[in-house]
């Protein structure tokens, strides 16, 4: 049904009757259903990805007095749902902070209430339709910690509750012939206990539970498992951080949103033609059908560079966050300033949540121009690899070519500039007249002064009918 309605345009037109006035002056009669469409068909990816392109969350803002004015608790929690599945960045949500808060509040008290239910349904709501909103709600870094700060003997309430949720239902996820509610329900559950393990501080409180680790290493070794793969690297990491690290061969891990392909294959491209460093990136050795985070996981780790692609979209994927989260974590033992260059894939890009802001903000940034090309040669300036050796050219050398051009008419000179790869030479520039200050690049430290002038500038005239070399 809700593919029907997004094939006919029915968000377009929802979205001109929320601006209407009619709208406006039925908000008693029509608002909460209205807002409610609106709120069911943002679960879909496709409808989200449409209101986004409307603005939809700009226009539902322009009605936040008027829906404030009815003072309607069922309308109100309507809105702050439609707001958290409409979000695009943390500036969004946190000019409706209070509001979104006390709606992820109802939201998690709910939960509770829902999960004593035998059918796992309360008030209407299904189990997974609540904590799938919880975990775009908990895209945000002040509403997860908000949740999640209630304590008790310096334990979290909230995380004693959904591991334990978790283990009275991971066994969905096991049954052949499953429930599918139940089993989205373990789905989105297992993305919530995601974002919690990639904050430290509320990691350990996971690892803590025996039974949790026992459960989700289980998970970890089956087939398309990928959150509980992460959640099972993520623990792992934190078991084994006083580990020796080993000896590694240079390579680069890139780490991009899918909606960012294109350009991440342009750089790659581009990177390739100006270094020898291999390039690991998961469109090239990952089928999407694979178990994706066991690949990206072990190619991180020993990735001695990793270079983020930032967009919009990065900072909107919660597989983002953790896979940020863990490249982070791994981080000490890569080089402090070029172990991790971030790359913008837009224009005039910010960090739109504040978690990617929190994780990147003091790392080397490259910005974004028209010019790929241009922006895989400042990455190479960033890694150190493009920088050579450089010797001015000795003072007899512009002697002897100042001397030649005056006694020849037809004189040439041509700097060669020797290009590490491939080991091609390339001809510079070529004048009739050469400044004694031409820099000239060195070939080879084992090269002579004399054999490098050989290989670098060649002479030739003619004079009296005679050419010399």
């Amino acid at each position: 049904m809700v593919s029907i309605c997004i094939d006919v345009g029915y968000i377009q037109k929802i979205i001109q009757w929320i601006r209407s006035d009619i709208f406006a002056s039925h908000i008693s009669y029509i608002g909460n259903p209205i807002i409610c469409i609106v709120y069911n068909l943002s679960r879909d990816k496709t409808g989200l990805k449409q209101f986004r392109t409307e603005k939809a969350f700009d226009i539902i803002m322009e009605r936040k007095q008027l829906i404030n004015n009815e003072n309607n608790s069922d309308l109100t929690d309507s809105y702050g749902r439609v707001l958290i599945a409409l979000a695009t960045s943390d500036e969004q949500s946190e000019d409706n902070k209070k509001l979104i808060l006390n709606t992820t509040e109802n939201l998690y008290q709910l939960c509770k209430k829902t999960d004593q239910q035998d059918d796992l349904t309360f008030e209407g709501y299904h189990l997974s339709e609540l904590l799938e909103l919880l975990d775009r709600a908990f895209t945000n870094t002040y509403v997860i910690k908000h949740i999640l700060e209630d304590k008790i003997n310096e334990k979290s309430t909230a995380i004693q509750y959904f591991t334990e949720l978790f283990l009275s239902l991971y066994g969905a996820l096991l049954d052949p012939e499953p429930d599918e509610l139940e089993k989205r329900a373990v789905k989105y559950l297992l993305r919530i206990l995601l974002q919690i393990s990639s904050y430290p501080e509320y990691l350990k409180q996971l690892i803590d539970n025996h039974q949790f680790c026992i459960i989700i290493e289980s998970l970890a070794n089956r087939p398309k498992r990928d959150d509980a793969k992460r959640i099972w690297c993520n623990i792992q990491q934190i078991m084994s951080t006083n580990e020796q690290k080993k000896e590694r061969s240079s390579k680069i891990y890139i780490s991009y949103d899918y909606t960012n392909e294109e350009f991440c294959k342009e750089l790659v491209k581009e990177l390739r033609k100006r270094m020898t460093i291999p390039i690991w990136v998961d469109y090239e050795n990952v089928d999407l059908s694979d178990d994706m985070w066991e690949y990206i996981s072990s190619n991180i780790e020993s990735a001695t560079v990793v270079i983020i692609l930032v967009s919009t979209a990065y900072g909107e994927s919660t597989d983002k966050f953790q896979e940020l989260s863990y490249i982070i974590s791994t981080n000490k033992s890569r080089d402090e300033k070029k172990g991790l260059i971030v790359v913008a894939t837009e224009p005039n890009f910010t960090f739109n949540r504040s978690w990617m802001k929190d994780l990147l903000h003091d790392k080397t940034m490259v910005s974004y121009e028209n010019n790929i090309g241009q922006m895989a040669w400042n990455v190479c300036e960033q890694l150190g690899i493009l920088k050579k050796p450089r010797m001015k050219c000795l003072s007899w050398i512009s002697k002897s070519v100042r001397r030649k051009t005056a006694q020849s008419n037809d004189f040439s000179v041509k700097t060669l500039k020797l290009i590490s790869q491939n080991d091609k030479v390339y001809s510079q520039k070529e004048s009739s007249q050469v400044d004694g200050s031409t820099d000239f690049l060195l070939v080879s430290e084992t090269h002579s002064s004399q054999s490098i002038v050989t290989g670098l500038v060649t002479q030739t005239g003619s004079v009296s009918g005679s050419t010399w070399v």
